[in-house]
């Protein structure tokens, strides 16, 4: 699991863990690839009881690490992605025109990243460090977690955050395009959000899947999000399922609490789920892949 210092890269790696790891269990191993000392500390203290997990340390802006991580993985579960900085300048912007405008005009925060940490460094060039890592080290699957809006330029995160899915999109499209067998999802905004103290628990809702953004583009948008501990759940889903998953490219959503049948990740639920697709897969164009950059305001500034 790449990205496993991550809120759901973290989840993935326990989930993988309470399966079974060692001789005779579920996975001979589970490897958990971090970027700093630092957060290989802080990925054991989530773990807690949850043990076993092979951690190791890897940059994806340095492909050079990146092998003996990938050396001996059956199947890699791609976690990474830039991480954005609030800009304190437009949320504070933000707030003045809610307050002035007495909630009737409402605008969005900007962000930035660290020098060799943005989209274009960690979601383009970074997955397809992995990828040729994978290919490299003989892996026989690839679940890559990406993002829905990778068909939206317009869309907030790409207008505000460096084109960060159309930079994901363009990556999806090398992996597709490589000899891996792979299977992309696309889940929308993960809960709880960053920086909420609201709970959001696996297990407990129906899942959706569509292609190309149509969860997004849907009037009734309870779509649209997604635990990330059923995001994980899927995940797992999928490598334990290679027959079901590989070649298959996905949106992903929730409905609410409590409504409809909850994927709880039991044998023949992610078949049923990716059944109502008929077939479909997200289809990605010559544009997706040639994506080089877009006219964009500063980071820092917005």
């Amino acid at each position: 699991v790449t990205g496993a210092g991550g809120q759901t890269g973290a989840i993935v790696v326990r989930k993988l863990l309470e399966l079974g790891v060692g001789e005779g269990k579920t996975f001979s191993c589970v490897r958990a690839m971090v970027r700093t000392e630092e957060s290989a500390d802080k990925l054991s203290k989530k773990l807690g009881d949850v043990q076993g997990a092979e951690i190791v340390l890897g940059d994806v802006t340095d492909p050079v690490s990146l092998g003996a991580a990938f050396k001996g993985a059956d199947a890699v579960i791609v976690c990474t992605s830039a991480m954005p900085t609030i800009s304190k300048l437009s949320l504070a912007r933000v707030i003045a025109i809610k307050l002035l405008s007495f909630s009737h005009v409402s605008a969005k925060p900007c962000f930035w990243f660290e020098a060799g940490q943005s989209p274009e460094h960690v979601d383009w060039l970074g997955q397809k460090a992995q990828f040729e890592a994978a290919q490299e080290a003989g892996v026989k699957h690839v679940v890559l977690v990406s993002s829905m809006c990778g068909t939206l330029p317009d869309h907030f995160l790409n207008t505000n955050m460096e084109n960060i899915v159309l930079w994901k999109r363009k990556a999806e499209c090398a992996l597709v395009n490589s000899s891996l067998p792979y299977t992309i999802i696309h889940p929308g905004g993960l809960l709880p959000h960053f920086g909420s103290n609201d709970k959001a628990e696996g297990k407990k809702r129906q899942l959706h899947v569509a292609i190309d953004d149509e969860l997004q583009l849907q009037e009734d948008n309870d779509k649209r999000t997604i635990p990330r501990e059923d995001l994980a759940e899927v995940c797992v889903r999928c490598v334990l399922e290679p027959d079901v998953s590989v070649g298959r490219a996905f949106d992903l959503g929730s409905g609410p609490e409590g409504a409809g049948e909850a994927f709880e990740g039991k044998p023949g639920q992610l078949k049923a789920l990716l059944d109502t697709l008929e077939g479909r897969n997200c289809n990605y164009t010559d544009k997706d892949a040639a994506f080089d950059k877009l006219e964009t305001k500063n980071s820092r500034g917005c």
